[in-house]
């Protein structure tokens, strides 16, 4: 976790050394305390000379010796030297904090960067297998009890640590034989602490794990509300989610539990420590071995000493809370991203010639049955590739495929004579476009959801690729046009508005590839009418492949494959394939017999003096 904090190493040098003075000041400070019960408030001691310190070699610091002649009264000596040490404290303190909560929240940054980088270059497969809301709580959760650490508590360890060195070596001066006979008890709490922080650990791990719960309900009945409120299941969610809620609850208490041992056991130690120094102290007093000045000034270091002793064990917790929590931060930094280019790789040039899968298996692991297996076909330049097949033959896998959704397990896909892998994905991804059944909108507005993934486009673009999804009237009737935000996966607009955004956005990349997969499913058939006009406009010297059910998609195509058990059974046009009566004849007989009964009403005059409105 630390490693994140070595790009800031210049200001946390900077800081450490601030914090360093303040421990350093603190220190003084209470050396400050036997001048000033021994000489400044001794009204039987003369003179202008006030002892700091005296070492154990005999060695002594006079206060006197930091001041010209002119300022000679102990008094002011004393008064002036402790408003220097509180104004260089309070500046330094201010300063190296600041300094040190920078990097904590500079590392913390790019940590969630990090993340977030990871997850969203992650193949199709690691979306599919980890739930939404447990990714969120990782990239928000997990990530800001690392924050906490890593800023608020890093801050807390330099500077407490520094103060206990400083007044541990502060009561070794004053008197070293008290500092040992206190120091003899101190394991005794150490080595407990040091337990307890491990228990907090594991509880802290699975408290992010039931907060991910959590969330991943949130996620879920938020976004599927209607589904939610359609089946009466409001209070079966809410009984759901409180469940969850509890066994994080008691997840929680037991680090709690564990985290509150601490300090009780640190006041137990100076509960056994401090009557014995009494006892001891009062014997030297009373022989003349200890003035009442240094007592004042040892108890003072020791409890200062004690107090960032006793802190410095709450933030060894709080470190192994944060290393808990971020145990699946970590765990998803380690992961192997989308399998990135081979060795020299290069940018693919425009596609000029033709698509070839040649002998293609898949399978989206070893221990699982082939999806695909030898699937060999040619798509020239400009041609229709329809796919067609039952649910489940396997059409979404083949063309998530081209674009390296997925890589096949055998065999290999080349354009033009080029094989996919042996060039960049960003070049790749550029000549192809996709719509889908279910396209994503952002919440954002219609215009950046229509230039997604472009830059600096000119107006009339964008208009002009809207106007021939047939989406610009219905957008210039929003409440501000093209600058409406549309709501989370565009939930202000119905699903044919929705589908014919998607429908702009990949008219507007203008690829040479183009992937419909069931792209008119949402529309109705006076919708659909329209937007397969913009779609035959859009297919129009580019090489397409199409999902679709609607027999108008199909009847078009230069070639339709007809998938089953994840292999090619059939190829050719409608026409060959229902005169070979096979397996595409019997979809055709059971899917698309009501295509053939409503394509003649579509077809009627009437029918085509349809707003926009109404799609």
């Amino acid at each position: 976790m630390l490693s994140y904090v070595r790009p800031y190493s210049l200001r946390l040098a900077v800081g450490v050394v601030l914090v360093a003075f303040t421990a350093l000041a603190d220190g003084i400070v209470a050396l400050m305390l036997r001048p000033g019960f021994d000489y400044v408030l001794n009204p039987s001691v003369s003179g202008s000379t006030l002892p700091l310190v005296t070492f154990p070699n005999g060695y002594t610091i006079y206060l006197n010796r930091f001041f010209p002649p002119s300022i000679h009264h102990v008094w002011t000596i004393f008064a002036l030297t402790v408003l220097f040490l509180y104004v260089a404290k309070g500046i330094a303190e201010y300063l190296g904090v600041t300094q040190i909560q920078y990097v904590g929240q500079a590392a913390v940054t790019r940590l969630r960067n990090q993340v977030y980088a990871k997850i969203i270059r992650q193949p199709i497969g690691f979306f599919q297998s980890n739930p939404t809301g447990r990714l969120l709580s990782t990239t928000i959760n997990d990530v800001e009890r690392t924050r906490i650490a890593l800023s608020e508590y890093l801050a807390d360890l330099f500077q407490k640590g520094f103060t206990l060195i400083v007044f541990l070596a502060v009561i070794v001066v004053l008197n070293w034989k008290m500092a040992l006979g206190s120091a003899i008890l101190v394991p005794l709490v150490v080595v407990p602490v040091g337990k307890l922080g491990k228990k907090i650990r594991r509880s802290s791990e699975n408290s992010q794990n039931r907060l991910g719960d959590l969330s991943q309900i949130l996620q879920e009945t938020v976004s599927g509300n209607r589904v939610v409120k359609a089946f009466g299941m409001e209070d079966f969610e809410i009984a759901k989610f409180r469940n969850t809620a509890q066994r994080l609850l008691r997840e929680n208490m037991r680090w709690v539990r564990a985290a509150v041992a601490t300090g009780p056991m640190m006041d137990l130690l100076g509960a056994l420590v401090i009557p014995l120094l009494i006892l001891y102290a009062r014997d030297q007093i009373k022989h003349g071995l200890m003035t009442p000045g240094i007592f004042i000034a040892f108890l003072f270091a020791m409890f200062n000493a004690y107090m960032p002793l006793k802190r410095i064990g709450q933030v060894y917790q709080q470190f192994q809370l944060a290393q808990g929590a971020s145990t699946q931060v970590f765990g998803y930094l380690d992961r192997e991203e989308e399998h990135s280019e081979q060795p020299g790789a290069k940018s693919l040039e425009p596609f000029s010639q033709e698509i070839v899968f040649e002998n293609v298996g898949f399978a989206y692991d070893a221990d699982s049955t082939q999806v695909l297996e030898q699937i060999y076909f040619r798509a020239r330049r400009g041609e229709v590739i329809a796919l067609v097949g039952s649910s489940g033959a396997g059409k979404t896998t083949l063309v998530n495929l081209l674009p390296r959704f997925y890589e096949p397990t055998s065999g290999a896909i080349r354009i033009d004579d080029l094989n996919i892998r042996e060039v960049t994905i960003k070049s790749l991804r550029e000549q192809i476009a996709m719509v889908t059944q279910e396209n994503i909108l952002f919440h954002d507005t219609v215009w950046n959801n229509i230039c997604y993934g472009l830059t600096n486009v000119s107006r009339g673009k964008v208009t002009g690729a809207a106007q021939a999804a047939l989406a610009h009237d219905f957008i210039m009737e929003l409440p501000q046009g093209y600058d409406t935000l549309i709501g989370e996966r565009g939930t202000r607009l119905s699903g044919g508005q929705r589908q014919r955004i998607a429908i702009a956005r990949a008219i507007l990349k203008d690829s040479p590839i183009l992937i419909l997969d069931e792209a008119t499913s949402e529309l109705d058939a006076e919708s659909e009418m329209f937007v397969q006009k913009a779609l035959a406009n859009l297919m129009v010297g580019r090489t397409t492949f199409v999902i679709a059910h609607r027999l108008s998609t199909i009847r078009r195509a230069d070639k339709i494959l007809v998938l089953e058990d994840g292999q090619i059974r059939e190829s050719g046009t409608h026409t060959e394939l229902i005169a070979r009566g096979g397996t595409y004849a019997r979809l055709h007989d059971l899917q698309f017999a009501d295509d053939d009964m409503l394509a003649p009403a579509q077809a009627a005059p009437a029918k085509l003096n349809v707003t926009s409105n109404s799609l």
